[in-house]
Protein backbone atom coordinates (compact mmCIF):
# COMPACT_ATOMS: atom_id res chain seq x y z
CA UNK A 1 0.00 0.00 0.00
CA UNK A 2 1.36 3.44 -0.95
CA UNK A 3 1.03 6.28 1.52
CA UNK A 4 1.17 10.00 0.81
CA UNK A 5 3.05 11.65 3.65
CA UNK A 6 3.60 15.42 3.64
CA UNK A 7 5.39 15.29 6.99
CA UNK A 8 8.55 13.83 5.48
CA UNK A 9 11.43 16.25 5.12
CA UNK A 10 12.70 16.97 1.64
CA UNK A 11 16.42 16.88 0.99
CA UNK A 12 18.58 19.97 0.55
CA UNK A 13 18.53 19.80 -3.27
CA UNK A 14 14.74 19.55 -3.39
CA UNK A 15 14.44 22.49 -0.99
CA UNK A 16 16.66 24.55 -3.30
CA UNK A 17 14.55 23.61 -6.34
CA UNK A 18 11.35 24.60 -4.56
CA UNK A 19 12.93 27.86 -3.36
CA UNK A 20 13.76 28.73 -6.99
CA UNK A 21 10.15 28.06 -8.01
CA UNK A 22 10.54 24.65 -9.67
CA UNK A 23 7.88 21.96 -9.51
CA UNK A 24 8.55 18.24 -9.87
CA UNK A 25 7.35 16.84 -13.18
CA UNK A 26 8.68 13.32 -13.74
CA UNK A 27 11.49 10.78 -13.39
CA UNK A 28 12.57 8.67 -16.35
CA UNK A 29 15.19 5.97 -16.74
CA UNK A 30 17.23 5.65 -19.92
CA UNK A 31 19.04 2.41 -20.71
CA UNK A 32 22.13 2.73 -22.88
CA UNK A 33 23.33 -0.29 -24.78
CA UNK A 34 26.83 -0.63 -26.10
CA UNK A 35 30.18 -1.40 -24.60
CA UNK A 36 29.43 0.04 -21.18
CA UNK A 37 25.79 -1.01 -20.67
CA UNK A 38 25.18 2.10 -18.60
CA UNK A 39 21.95 3.81 -17.67
CA UNK A 40 20.86 7.17 -16.34
CA UNK A 41 18.03 8.52 -14.25
CA UNK A 42 16.49 11.85 -15.31
CA UNK A 43 14.47 13.80 -12.74
CA UNK A 44 12.69 16.70 -14.44
CA UNK A 45 11.58 19.85 -12.64
CA UNK A 46 9.92 22.81 -14.40
CA UNK A 47 9.30 26.45 -13.69
CA UNK A 48 6.20 27.04 -15.81
CA UNK A 49 5.98 30.77 -15.13
CA UNK A 50 9.54 31.36 -16.34
CA UNK A 51 9.82 28.76 -19.17
CA UNK A 52 12.79 26.95 -17.64
CA UNK A 53 13.30 23.18 -17.31
CA UNK A 54 15.78 21.63 -14.92
CA UNK A 55 16.96 18.02 -15.07
CA UNK A 56 18.94 16.22 -12.42
CA UNK A 57 20.90 13.58 -14.31
CA UNK A 58 22.41 10.61 -12.49
CA UNK A 59 24.59 8.24 -14.51
CA UNK A 60 25.02 4.61 -13.45
CA UNK A 61 27.44 1.95 -14.65
CA UNK A 62 26.34 -1.55 -15.64
CA UNK A 63 26.58 -2.73 -12.01
CA UNK A 64 24.13 -0.08 -10.82
CA UNK A 65 26.73 2.10 -9.10
CA UNK A 66 26.29 5.85 -9.51
CA UNK A 67 29.16 7.30 -11.53
CA UNK A 68 28.20 10.99 -11.52
CA UNK A 69 25.36 13.45 -10.98
CA UNK A 70 24.86 16.84 -12.56
CA UNK A 71 22.18 19.46 -13.24
CA UNK A 72 21.12 20.69 -16.69
CA UNK A 73 19.09 23.91 -16.81
CA UNK A 74 17.37 24.68 -20.13
CA UNK A 75 15.63 27.86 -21.28
CA UNK A 76 12.57 26.44 -23.06
CA UNK A 77 12.23 29.40 -25.43
CA UNK A 78 15.75 29.24 -26.89
CA UNK A 79 16.77 25.68 -25.93
CA UNK A 80 19.98 27.16 -24.51
CA UNK A 81 21.19 25.05 -21.61
CA UNK A 82 23.88 25.00 -18.96
CA UNK A 83 25.32 21.98 -17.17
CA UNK A 84 26.72 22.26 -13.68
CA UNK A 85 27.52 20.12 -10.70
CA UNK A 86 25.00 19.82 -7.89
CA UNK A 87 27.41 21.79 -5.69
CA UNK A 88 27.49 24.67 -8.22
CA UNK A 89 23.69 24.59 -8.47
CA UNK A 90 23.34 24.82 -4.70
CA UNK A 91 25.26 28.12 -4.82
CA UNK A 92 22.81 29.72 -7.31
CA UNK A 93 20.58 32.39 -5.87
CA UNK A 94 18.72 33.48 -9.00
CA UNK A 95 18.17 32.43 -12.62
CA UNK A 96 17.44 34.80 -15.51
CA UNK A 97 15.58 33.40 -18.53
CA UNK A 98 15.96 34.55 -22.16
CA UNK A 99 13.18 37.12 -21.69
CA UNK A 100 15.21 38.84 -18.95
CA UNK A 101 12.89 37.68 -16.19
CA UNK A 102 14.84 36.85 -13.02
CA UNK A 103 13.49 34.43 -10.45
CA UNK A 104 12.96 34.17 -7.62
CA UNK A 105 12.62 37.88 -7.04
CA UNK A 106 14.38 39.21 -3.97
CA UNK A 107 11.08 40.54 -2.59
CA UNK A 108 9.54 37.06 -2.70
CA UNK A 109 12.49 35.56 -0.83
CA UNK A 110 12.38 38.23 1.88
CA UNK A 111 8.60 37.83 2.25
CA UNK A 112 8.87 34.04 2.63
CA UNK A 113 11.68 34.38 5.18
CA UNK A 114 9.58 36.88 7.15
CA UNK A 115 6.57 34.53 7.10
CA UNK A 116 8.78 31.64 8.24
CA UNK A 117 10.08 33.76 11.15
CA UNK A 118 6.52 34.68 12.15
CA UNK A 119 5.51 31.03 12.20
CA UNK A 120 8.53 30.27 14.37
CA UNK A 121 7.51 32.92 16.91
CA UNK A 122 3.89 31.74 16.94
CA UNK A 123 4.90 28.27 18.14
Amino acid sequence: MKVLDFTKETDELQNKLIKLGFHYQSTDKEEKDGLRNSSRLLSTWVNVRNDVTLRIIKNYDRYGDETNEYVRITDDCTNASANMSVEEFMELEQITNSHGSTFPRLGNILQKNYQRELRGHAK
